[in-house]
């Protein structure tokens, strides 16, 4: 019996450490909440300002992708370069860049040398592994935060939140209630970027956002006309439309995947375009 829990426990921890399918929150998750991870982003962005990226077109594109898990890191290589030498304008990677341990952070961390253009990261469950939101936090600062993309005429607004939970927490909730409140009205676009899929289109093991809070979310992006919502996590694409939001679950760059891609979205004036383009 001895050994067959210890087998058990081993597989399960296996599991977790390739696949976001087991979620063992508080077991090898790191001790740190959303409410201290929260505190901590609003320190950052205190002390750095938002990044704001001038468009000399009315219509541009931006680059998606998450789950790189690394790692191994031939996709996320391909991904940079195609990135640094096209015209999109921004890289988001909405989660699950690593695995947690500092040395994936590192290597993740020298590979992100290779883009001089804006890149903008959130964080995932796998950055909450072994206690790995200390790191994160060492090299990437933030992941509640917003930046904005300007138009010769418009500006859309990009708003990041630490899904890495599943719950966004009180304090985090309040801000976004804050942010919407404020300052949707001035954009043309608005564009909602987190880990945790809030849509879910299989069934998992994986940790989800409490069912109130996913309601009122969901009317609250109804509310103020949040165009899209850009998730990862399940490593299965999908495209849901509720109300005038596109809910997009993106592929998972990882290596090895049989469906391993990223996404370009177009912004133009009056609708955003979505390509899925596998690597």
């Amino acid at each position: 019996m001895g050994n067959l829990i210890k087998y058990l426990i081993f597989t399960l921890l296996s599991a977790s450490l390739i696949s976001c399918d087991l979620d063992l929150t508080g077991f090898i998750r790191s001790t740190d909440r959303i409410e201290d991870r929260f505190q901590q982003s609003m320190a950052y962005n205190q002390n750095n300002p938002i990044n704001h990226i001038i468009s000399t077109e009315e219509n541009y594109s931006v680059l998606c992708a998450s789950d790189l898990h690394i790692g191994k890191t031939e996709n996320a290589e391909y991904l940079f370069n195609l990135y640094e030498n096209s015209q999109d304008l921004a890289l988001i990677l909405n989660g699950d860049l690593v695995t947690g341990r500092k040395e994936n952070y590192e290597v993740f961390y020298n590979l992100t040398k290779l883009v001089s253009k804006p890149l903008f990261t959130t964080a995932g469950n796998h950055e909450l592994y072994f206690d790995g939101w200390k790191y994160y936090y060492e090299f990437f600062g933030s992941s509640t935060y917003y930046f904005v993309i300007e138009t010769p005429t418009e500006q859309d607004l990009f708003i990041c939140l630490d899904s890495g939970s599943a719950s966004l927490g009180k304090s985090q909730i309040k801000w976004l209630e804050d942010l919407l409140k404020n300052e949707r009205s001035k954009y043309r676009h608005c564009t909602v970027i987190g880990h945790t899929n809030m849509l879910r289109v299989k069934k998992t093991t994986t940790a989800n956002s409490p069912s109130q809070e996913l309601e009122y979310l969901m009317c609250l992006f109804t509310e103020y006309k949040i165009d899209l919502v850009l998730n990862g996590h399940s490593h299965s694409r999908n495209l849901t439309k509720f109300g005038n939001t596109n809910y997009v679950i993106t592929d998972p760059l990882i290596v090895g995947h049989k469906n391993a891609g990223y996404s370009k979205i177009i912004y133009k004036t009056g609708e955003i375009d979505i390509e899925f383009i596998k690597c």
